[in-house]
């Protein structure tokens, strides 16, 4: 009987078979692998703001009469809350900053097959655009009865994907739930709650948060506008008040006043979003770039106006009532004023004018006509260079109206003519001040007086000059502070003052 080799074909076979079922879980693991979803949360994780704190803000903005509606909303409950504000606040057309590192491996898993999900425990009503502009192969937001944020989205996608069938790209401690039943946790942020992500889940990547640092707060809370407030020491210096004790207290105040004008900045900046967005310049600050998270912008205002309050009352309890209303007339500015022709460019005039009156409640003196007169016209003149730099703006944009404000390309030749005559105007008050009893009584020379009124109107000229040119600043007075042709004119005005001989504590 010929020999039949048998069993070492069988073994031969079952070898073959071993190697075979060996090889195919490893194919089906990298299949499944590359079918694995990506689940991104939105805000604060591919977008560098939050769309409820931003719908909150608009709400604000247009419907300040009706803060109290949001209460009953919430005592209904967070979905109830933001399908209210999705109705009466709906997104703009432009997003928030994209952050790019989330954005590049989305597209990153796209390429290896993989289906890429928007989960957001933002309503569904808010996305505006983002459906469009991302792609998703599926949205998962909140609806008007459900929140999809913490365990509530955690729970729906395990029972979408089982427990281990995703990813999840996420940014907040109300996140943790979900990288718990994750396959793999992309923290979008660091520090605390990154450590606290590995301790509970497998962290496959950590993706920074870059913040503004200090240089950036320092800018954000405008300290180069600070120079505003030495206007706080001109009742001082034009009446000579001089001593220590005045010295002192306007220096608690400036302070004080700088930092409830840092405040009302960055709620301005806050209120004014969708506008700065569009701004060539103004779409860098804190909060239109996403440096900052707008709740910590807001908690940074407070704690500025606090303190600044707090100050200012300590100093006289007048000046404290002041800066109250500096902050109401703030606040009026930037939720409705801005927004109508000429009324705006009264009120920046105004609160100008607060920081001399300002001074004259701390040194307890009495508020000059002349003084209020020519400080009025001046800077009157100041902010309508300011509104007459942003249109000229708008022409080299080819628009036909300031975004957020009431004023149109065609009215500058009438911004025009109101500030170079209003400024023309505070010359002439100037120069009757500079002939009346009250410079005789002040100095001892009074004609050298004389020279202040054309250095005055020289500059106000000069800055209309190149104003016109477009060579202005958006700020007329801050620029000033910086422009060497103002320095030059200053210290010949303040020879002027010297050679006039002032009579000390007159």
């Amino acid at each position: 009987m010929p020999f039949i080799p048998c069993a070492p074909g069988r073994k031969a076979l079952n070898h073959a078979d071993s190697f075979v079922s060996d090889l195919k879980p490893t194919q089906a693991s990298n299949s499944e692998s590359k079918q694995v979803p990506l689940c991104v949360d939105l805000d604060g994780t591919l977008i560098r703001s939050d769309l409820l704190a931003e719908a909150l803000l608009r709400f604000v903005r247009h419907h300040p009469l009706r803060l109290f509606s949001l209460l009953g909303w919430l005592l209904q409950g967070r979905a109830v809350l933001k399908a209210r504000l999705a109705e009466v606040a709906p997104p703009p057309a432009s997003l928030p900053p994209v952050n790019q590192e989330v954005l590049d491996r989305m597209n990153l898993a796209r390429q290896s097959g993989r289906p890429v999900l928007l989960v957001t425990a933002s309503h569904e009503k808010m996305l505006g655009s983002v459906r469009s502009l991302f792609a998703f192969d599926e949205v998962l937001a909140t609806s008007d009865s459900v929140n999809l944020k913490g365990s509530h989205k955690a729970d729906l996608l395990v029972e979408r994907f089982g427990e281990m069938g995703f990813d999840y790209v996420g940014d907040s401690w109300a996140d943790l739930p979900v990288w718990e039943v994750a396959r793999e946790a992309v923290v979008v942020g660091g520090g605390s709650l990154a450590k606290a992500a590995e301790g509970r889940a497998k962290v496959g990547s950590v993706i920074p948060k870059s913040g503004p640092g200090l240089m950036g707060w320092l800018k954000g809370i405008r300290v180069h506008q600070w120079s505003k407030n030495i206007l706080i020491g001109l009742p001082l210096f034009a009446g000579h008040h001089f001593s220590l004790q005045n010295l002192l207290l306007l220096a608690v105040a400036f302070m004080a006043m700088n930092l409830c004008a840092s405040a009302t900045y960055l709620w301005n900046d806050l209120l004014d979003l969708d506008h700065d967005r569009q701004h060539r310049s103004k779409r860098k600050r804190l909060a239109a770039s996403g440096r900052a998270p707008l709740a910590t912008v807001m908690g940074v205002s407070m704690v500025l106006v606090l303190s600044g309050l707090i100050g200012a009352f300590l100093v006289d309890v007048g000046f404290g009532l002041l800066m109250v209303g500096y902050i109401v007339a703030t606040l009026s500015y930037s939720l409705c004023v801005k927004r109508m022709p000429i009324a705006d460019i009264f009120l920046l005039t105004f609160l100008y004018l607060l920081r001399i009156v300002g001074g004259v409640l701390v040194i307890s003196s009495a508020l000059s006509f002349w003084l209020f007169a020519f400080s009025f016209l001046l800077f009157l003149s100041l902010a309508g260079a300011k509104r007459y730099v942003e249109l000229q703006v708008q022409v080299r944009n080819g628009a036909d109206e300031i975004q957020g404000r009431g004023y149109r390309v065609s009215d500058m030749p009438l911004v025009l003519a109101l500030g170079l005559a209003s400024g023309v105007a505070s010359c002439i008050v100037l120069g009757l001040y500079s002939n009346s009893p009250k410079v005789t009584a002040l100095y001892h020379a009074p004609e050298w007086f004389w020279g202040i009124c054309v250095i005055a109107l020289y500059w106000i000229c000069r800055i209309w000059f190149l104003t016109h040119r477009g060579f202005m600043r958006d700020d007329p007075v801050v620029f000033a502070l910086k422009d060497r042709g103002t320095w030059i004119l200053g210290f010949i005005g303040l020879a002027c003052v010297l050679l006039a001989q002032p009579i000390m504590n007159a």
